[in-house]
């Protein structure tokens, strides 16, 4: 499967190139009949369900053409779902000015909005809960990518 894996994810990099349209996540798994092709792409404005079903034809011809898989399989194109943690300085740009929340590698958990991005590390205004009352700090603080272990959008229904 790595080496299918490698040849689809050259196959998609080449395809998209610079963007607009970036590649979030590609897993190739062996299911009970057939296997499983799941690609997240997704764009800086949200990608359109057009896109993702243009991208899944052409890929799926490429695929038989240069018969990558000889079987029955499936092919799913998708874009990330609010719950995708993100992963990539684009992703990061794509969200600032919205609450995220950050677990860290060694203890702990920050939500705030995020204000900024750099290669190493983003900016948070970061929340507080005091007696169900929730306090936004006046400073915003950096967190080193390195030290963060997942970030998610949080979403909000107000």
């Amino acid at each position: 499967m790595g080496d299918l894996s490698e040849k689809i994810r050259e196959w998609l990099l080449a395809y998209v190139g610079e963007g607009p349209i970036f590649l979030v996540d590609l897993q190739v798994s062996q299911g009970a009949k057939r296997s499983l092709v799941t690609i997240l792409v997704d764009t800086l404005e949200g990608i359109s369900i057009d896109e993702c079903a243009l991208l899944s034809r052409k890929l799926a011809h490429h695929i038989e053409e240069n018969m990558w898989i000889e079987e029955a399989y499936n092919l799913e194109v998708s874009s990330p779902g609010l719950d995708f943690p993100l992963t990539q300085g684009w992703q990061f740009q794509k969200n600032i000015g919205r609450k995220v929340k950050v677990w860290m590698k060694k203890e702990g958990q920050v939500e705030g909005v995020l204000l900024a991005y750099k290669e190493d590390s983003i900016e948070i205004l970061t929340e507080k809960t005091l007696k169900h009352r929730v306090i936004v700090a006046k400073e915003s603080t950096w967190f080193p990518l390195a030290e963060i272990d997942k970030i998610k959008v949080q979403v909000s229904f107000q």
